[in-house]
């Protein structure tokens, strides 16, 4: 696992969008800033999600995964996509809120 800081600005808590999301979908959100790649992507499946951010949150499935996720592609925060099978998430607007020194390929 590559060493990755991440840093998460005060100014999110007084954002419209993060400021309307289900607690789901803010957890989401915030996970994913630190499960992404140096340019902003991770994975999105909602079984790996589901494993990485939800492990002890028994309650959660995978269905609610999809309702989140769908949230955050309404409120403009992901861009979800698909390569060879696999689903992916882009957080927009990442490199106007992370500066990444030595960003790998």
């Amino acid at each position: 696992m590559s060493r990755r800081i991440r840093t998460i600005k005060p100014e999110i808590l007084d954002d419209d969008k993060t400021a309307s999301l289900s607690h789901v979908a803010w957890r989401l959100f915030v996970s994913g800033l630190t499960l992404s790649d140096d340019h902003g992507n991770l994975r999105a499946g909602a079984t790996y999600l589901l494993g990485q951010v939800f492990h002890s949150c028994p309650a959660t499935d995978t269905e609610t995964i999809h309702r989140a996720v769908d949230e955050l592609v309404e409120a403009a925060l992901w861009q979800v996509y698909t390569v060879r099978g696999q689903t992916y998430a882009h957080i927009r607007g990442w490199s106007k809120h992370q500066r990444i020194d030595n960003a790998g390929k």
